[in-house]
């Protein structure tokens, strides 16, 4: 219901009163006064210098040094101190305070885990813990030296600037450093954090004053962490808030930033560089924006956004977390504020356009657009959604548990495609309480992108449809980088060739240099068009397909130049392949010979399986010229036997 709620406040905002915007150079930034009601709060673990070690000789002791530094100190000054220790942790724990402060009081916050502070007398005093006052070195050298000579060793040691709320944990596992060794800007995550109100914040009116319609400029320097929480209250210590007050938030942060947005009043705008989601509606990593690298620029792009009143700009040197309070009061603003609209004079379309205006749900792919309308949007419109198209009505969204979805390629759907670089449709809802579609222009930035293009010709002005590479003539070849900065460049560093089955790439270009029959025909910050030739030898046949890979630096003011990187496969064309020249007398001769080699080969084969398989008796010899003896007494035995039986029958 909470959420239901936040939605029907957005919905009945009305349109933000824009304002001309005055020349950068008029706005000199200077520091906010107490009475213009801006304070930046920021959670980080990064200290002005810190640094770990082993620690005290007793292994049931921890030794935490820190060092409290404040410019222009006030004369008093409380400082909650929490601190949390590991679970079953019942190690002894000595904090060792110095301050530059004139009197500062730490009210300490502890659960069951033995406590200890050693501070210098009349400076420093605890609250909620045991405290001992001594005399302790001035130095910040000195003072680790001394407590490393009482104890044996130091677990840690901080310096903190201008810290208004510190939280330590204790009881983490003891670093294998044997010496603590202070090291500038020194990141202190594993133990300890602190939350710090910037006295850096300025602001600029301009010459024109307040408008009313102010902008506040968050600039991060160094996210620990992936994800940044950011939180912004508007209170009043007198009277009422402020009704339909315009705020632009401009948040700027480091490469690869996720900005995590949780409490927004009504009527705020933002941009921001790098992701951010909405806690609130459980909303997806939604792209930002190309944000400038310098201050200028920064308020250049709330100038140009009609909110010329910087109210404040923040640098902020790294942070988990930041928390922008404003002070706005009803009687103060009465006459600068824009009237409010009541939801009576705007019509339903209006207040789902101020919605999605601060909520967008739709981003741009390398070739589509997405868009995925969260449910819990449409449970603040009276009547049902029938329907969700875009420009094209055959392009519908399609309902799941949680939102309505759709995609379409950046050719389809009626979108249209702005410079090559911003995509434009609009959204159409059928509501049934609602006679007229409700429509929703929008429009997105299409990603950064390094691409190739093979040109018919020397104009490149229209890519090609196929992607060949007839060998031994001309082509050409175009480079260019799609991008929505105005401040980038890029320089070709690399393109070469890879074939399948080369030992090496073929170079085209290297480190910005053409080779061989390459030329550079043209060159701009975003676009480079350059000619090759692919030559294979006379009589030789060109491989079917290679691929073309280009690298380059893209250039942005104030960064450190990014490397790209784009490949294009393509066909290879030979048009005249090699001629039948015949057979050579030497190729003829060894034909020959290695038939006649062959056929010898064979026969002998073939004698040698026929001589070991026919049948013994016929390897047996037959002589024909037998011995006289032999022959004689043989034919006596037959003879001999032969007449046996006349001689029986005569006997008979």
């Amino acid at each position: 219901m909470e959420t239901v709620r936040r939605l029907a406040v957005l919905l009945a905002l009305g349109a933000v009163v824009s304002a001309n915007p005055v020349n950068v150079q008029e706005c000199t930034l200077k520091p906010v006064e107490k009475n213009e009601g801006v304070t930046v709060v920021y959670t980080t673990s990064r200290v002005t210098s810190g640094c770990i070690s082993r620690g005290p000789i007793d292994p049931n002791l921890e030794v935490h040094v820190l060092s409290l530094k404040f410019s222009d100190p006030p004369k008093m000054l409380e400082l909650p101190f929490s601190v949390s220790a590991a679970k079953g942790n019942s190690q002894r724990t000595v904090f060792v305070v110095s301050s530059n402060a004139p009197y500062i009081l730490l009210k300490v916050s502890v659960t069951d885990h033995p406590l200890t502070f050693i501070h210098k007398p009349r400076r420093v005093y605890v609250q909620g813990s045991n405290s001992n006052a001594t005399v302790l070195p001035e130095s910040d050298e000195e003072l680790l030296k001394w407590v490393d000579e009482k104890y044996g060793g130091v677990s840690s040691f901080a310096v903190l600037d201008k810290p208004s709320r510190v939280h330590f944990k204790v009881g983490r596992e003891p670093s294998a450093t044997p010496d603590c060794i202070p090291q500038p800007d020194f990141d202190a995550e594993q133990y300890l954090e602190t939350e710090t109100t910037s006295h850096e914040t300025e602001s600029c009116l301009g010459s024109s004053g307040n408008t009313g319609n102010e902008s506040h400029i968050l600039w991060l320097k160094e996210a620990l962490g992936q994800a940044v929480d950011l939180n912004m209250k508007m209170t009043c210590d007198r009277g009422e808030l402020p009704q339909g007050l315009p705020v632009l938030l401009v948040l700027k942060g480091p490469r690869g930033v996720l900005w995590k947005i949780d409490e927004l009043p009504p009527y705020t705008k933002f941009l921001t560089s790098g992701n951010y989601s909405i806690k609130t509606f459980g909303l997806w990593p939604v792209e930002g924006t190309n944000l400038s690298d310098t201050k200028e620029g920064l308020m250049k792009e709330a100038y140009l956004n009609g909110f010329p009143s910087i109210a404040s700009f923040t640098e902020i040197p790294s942070a988990k977390s930041i928390i922008l309070e404003l002070v706005r009061c009803a009687e103060a603003r009465a006459t600068t504020s824009p009237r409010v609209i009541s939801p009576s004079e705007s019509s339903l379309n209006e207040k789902f356009q101020q919605l999605l205006r601060t909520f967008p749900s739709w981003r741009c792919m390398d070739d589509a657009i997405e868009v995925a309308l969260p449910r819990s949007y449409l449970l603040a419109l009276k009547g049902s959604i029938s329907e969700i198209t875009l420009e094209d009505p055959s392009c519908r969204a399609k309902e799941n548990a949680t939102h309505f979805v759709l995609s379409s390629k950046l050719g389809d759907c009626k979108t249209q495609v702005e410079e090559n670089i911003r995509a434009k449709n609009q959204l159409v809802l059928t509501v049934a309480s609602v006679p007229d579609k409700i429509t929703v222009p929008f429009q997105c930035d299409l990603p950064e992108k390094l691409s190739l293009h093979l040109c018919p010709a020397l104009d490149c002005s229209l890519p090609l449809s196929t992607i060949t590479v007839v060998v031994n003539q001309v082509t050409y070849v175009q480079v260019s980088f799609r991008t929505t900065n105005k401040e980038s460049s890029v320089q070709l560093r690399d393109c070469f060739l890879r074939t399948p089955g080369t030992a090496s790439p073929q170079p085209l270009i290297h480190e910005g240099t053409p080779q061989g029959s390459v030329q550079i025909l043209s060159s701009s910050s975003m676009k480079i068009d350059f000619s090759f030739i692919y030559k294979v030898e006379e009589g030789r046949w060109s491989p079917p397909s290679t691929t073309l890979l280009c690298q380059a630096l893209l250039i942005r003011p104030g960064q450190e130049p990014h490397r790209l990187e784009a490949s294009l496969d393509v066909k290879l064309e030979n048009p005249n392949p090699p001629p039948n020249r015949g057979l050579g007398i030497s190729t003829v001769l060894g034909i020959t010979f290695g038939a006649f080699f062959i056929g010898v080969l064979l026969t002998a084969a073939l004698w040698y399986i026929y001589s070991h398989t026919r049948p013994m008796a016929k390897m047996q010899p037959v002589s024909t010229n037998l011995p006289p003896s032999e022959s004689s007494s043989t034919n006596h035995s037959i003879g001999s036997t032969q007449s046996t039986p006349c001689s029986t029958s005569s006997m008979a």
